[in-house]
């Protein structure tokens, strides 16, 4: 992959890290919206809102149509549900893994043997 696309993808990846903007993807998930019905969608407020919408808008992830006086938000790159749902997944089950881990060394269930230990054993 060349240099400049591993920016380009950095970038986009960057963007995706504000769990605002996520909050705001998932709000336009099923279908336009305005600022304001955003705003109230996530108890934000309007000039924050705006700002990473204009970030979105800039980075083509999401579209604006005007109509009459308002102007409608909508998800412009469908493929960011998708790459969210992989991240999600993944997440889900580390933080199960995690989870699963720290529960047995609470509760003292023993781990399961690898082949390494038990090569380091000499079992």
């Amino acid at each position: 992959m060349h240099d400049k696309i591993i920016d380009l993808v950095a970038r986009r990846f960057q963007i995706l890290g504000e769990p605002c903007r996520l909050r705001i993807l998932r709000a336009l998930q099923d279908g336009a919206l305005t600022v304001n019905q955003i705003v109230d969608i996530l108890d934000g407020n309007q000039p924050n809102i705006s700002k990473h919408l204009q970030i979105l808008f800039d980075a083509g992830l999401v579209g604006r149509q005007r109509s009459g006086n308002s102007i409608f938000y909508s998800v412009a790159d469908p493929v960011v549900f998708r790459l969210c749902e992989l991240v999600c997944r993944s997440t889900a089950r580390h933080a199960a893994s995690l989870h699963k881990n720290a529960l047995g060394k609470v509760v003292g269930i023993p781990r399961r043997k690898t082949r390494v230990a038990s090569l380091q054993r000499g079992d």
